[in-house]
């Protein structure tokens, strides 16, 4: 990446390395929401509820996968801008081994403590049996995941986000048609959808690594020595994403106990077809903060601090148009979106009342996200890991046992809102205090 390059074209920049990002996340959340047609219409609502109790085990590998690999990747990017390609290396390989080595440890934990988890989580009868059936295979499939998430992200600074969105097209793709088979037509219910994952998610990490073989890259595998100072900086810039996705988990199982508590599975179903429109603006953000992340990591590197907030600014305004238009697609439409789940008229109603609600977060989650993301690739880990814990533990935790406990279902609706708002005032402030300090130089 050349910084005029950068500098004269800002736009074209940020689209060029956010659109093909976005795409991907996208495919990514169809993925997510075709596991939840096929589950919803051919095994039915108690099975949502079932894989949506277990979403704090998937949040902690995302953490762990955006930890290491947005931390790698920082420090691969400000390397690269420097012209030190060889550290590069070494950084982008001990990132991967790294990620592999702690996925696989988790996975052997979650398994060994899987009747704990299930007491813990309150999933008993049907809830129980579709969450095991479900879970113990995508213990395989979670590190292979992370795996093909970090990839993604190194192939992104290597500046082909291209590769990335080719990829995450094919899985989509494939992802439809194996749950069709396995789940649609062979009727093998939650398990089929796990096999689905797992063979999609194995074929993308393979593809993603044949292309680190290929020695013309600017980023390859390379023999290097464990180096743990590489590694405490790894952690310590992306340990806002970590937190972040930590606090999904959290948040997610305190949301499910919530609704057990008030309403029952019918809650947690309806929370999980919401949650799929809210995960699908989360990855354009997200997306977005991805293409964002290596170009003001880059500009950093160089000391073109000035460049770095003038593209988190353009990437600001674009995301809150976005967010416009989610907040009024599904305030409008949300429950005819509810009835493509399979869901009855009560559960379609509830998801209607949410989206009512949930019309604010659209508005100021992509400014949370990417505020967070931003600080992350200047090597601010606080102000990041400040936002981020906001948003997902102090503020939303706060708010879920307190509206819930004031007002039912419509509290749980609050909370994320009042979250999202209030977290942006936040983050306006430390905005304000990074820019005068690089005035002030």
């Amino acid at each position: 990446m050349e910084i005029k390059g950068i500098k004269e074209n800002k736009l074209k920049t940020i689209l060029q390395f956010s659109i093909p990002s976005i795409i991907a996340m996208l495919l990514q959340t169809a993925i997510t929401i075709t596991d939840g047609y096929f589950t919803g219409n051919y095994v039915g609502e108690n099975a949502l509820a079932a894989i949506n109790l277990g979403l704090p085990i998937l949040y902690f590998y995302l953490g762990v996968g955006l930890c290491v690999g947005v931390g790698g990747t920082v420090i691969c990017g400000r390397l690269l801008g420097a012209r030190d390609t060889n550290k590069a290396d070494q950084v982008f390989s001990q990132t991967v081994v790294t990620a592999g080595a702690i996925c696989i440890l988790t996975s052997i934990a979650v398994f060994l403590l899987f009747s704990p988890i299930l007491k813990v989580l309150r999933a008993d009868g049907e809830l129980s049996v579709y969450f095991t059936q479900y879970y113990r295979i995508m213990l395989f499939t979670y590190p292979l995941m992370v795996m093909g998430t970090i990839l993604g992200m190194f192939i992104r600074v290597d500046g082909k986000p291209q590769l990335c969105m080719l990829v995450s097209m094919i899985s989509c793709i494939l992802n439809a048609v194996l749950d069709y088979i396995m789940v649609g037509r062979l009727s093998m219910g939650v398990q089929g959808s796990a096999i689905a994952s797992l063979i999609v998610q194995a074929i993308g990490v393979i593809a993603q690594l044949m292309y680190f073989i290929d020695p013309s890259r600017s980023i390859g595998f390379r023999r290097f020595r464990f180096d743990v100072v590489v590694n405490q900086e790894t952690f310590f810039n992306g340990s806002s994403e970590f937190i972040g996705e930590m606090a999904s988990a959290v948040s997610m199982f305190a949301f499910n106990y919530v609704l057990m508590k008030y309403v029952g599975a019918e809650g947690v179903a309806a929370f999980t077809i919401l949650g799929f429109a809210v995960y699908g603006y989360s990855m354009i953000a997200i997306g977005f903060g991805q293409g964002l992340t290596p170009l003001v990591s880059v500009c950093w590197g160089a000391e073109e601090q000035k460049t770095a907030m003038e593209l988190r600014r353009l990437t600001n305004r674009i995301l809150f148009a976005i967010g416009a238009l989610f907040a009024v697609f599904f305030f409008i439409f949300g429950k005819r979106y509810a009835g493509m789940f399979g869901c009855g008229d009560k559960v379609a109603n509830m998801v209607s009342t949410g989206f009512r609600f949930y019309a604010v977060t659209f508005l100021f989650m992509g400014y949370d996200v990417i505020n967070s993301m931003y600080f992350t690739s200047c090597a601010d880990a606080r102000s990041s890991a400040l936002i981020s814990s906001l948003r997902g533990i102090v503020l939303l935790l706060g708010f879920t046992f307190l509206f819930s406990a004031l007002w039912g279902m419509t509290g749980v609706w609050l909370a994320a809102p009042v979250t999202e708002v209030l977290t942006a005032i936040v983050s306006v402030w430390l905005i304000t205090k990074q820019k005068k300090k690089q005035e002030s130089r």
